[in-house]
Formats: structure tokens, C-alpha cells, sequence
């Protein structure tokens, strides 16, 4: 995923479908300067620090 994605999606008031590793995450913050995103996977609520790169919308 682009970094303006993931800021539009971070932004947005809507639900939007979003995977990392082929689970579903919650991105709770975005760094634009390191491009990482902080998410909450929806599964297990465990908090990851991932690259924005390799979230995906589904």
C-alpha cells in the first residue's frame, strides 16, 4: 500500500478492509517520516509496528 493510501484510510470515517500478512489489522497510526504504520491485528489484538508497504486493502 502507497503511504497516501494508508493516510486516506487512517483518515477516513468508514470501515475499509485492510490485511497485513493475510489478517485483518486495524491501523491505529500512521509515520509518515519512517513509513510504518502501528495496527492492531483484528484477531488476536496484538499491536504490530509494520511497513505501510506491506498492508493491503481489501
Amino acid at each position: 500500500m502507497k503511504l497516501h493510501k494508508a493516510g486516506e484510510i487512517y483518515n477516513s470515517r468508514g470501515v475499509i478492509n485492510v490485511t497485513y500478512k493475510d489478517r485483518p489489522v486495524w491501523i491505529e497510526s500512521i509515520s509518515e517520516q519512517s513509513e510504518v504504520a502501528h495496527v492492531k491485528d483484528l484477531e488476536t489484538n496484538e499491536l504490530k509496528i509494520v511497513p505501510i508497504l506491506e498492508l493491503k486493502e481489501e
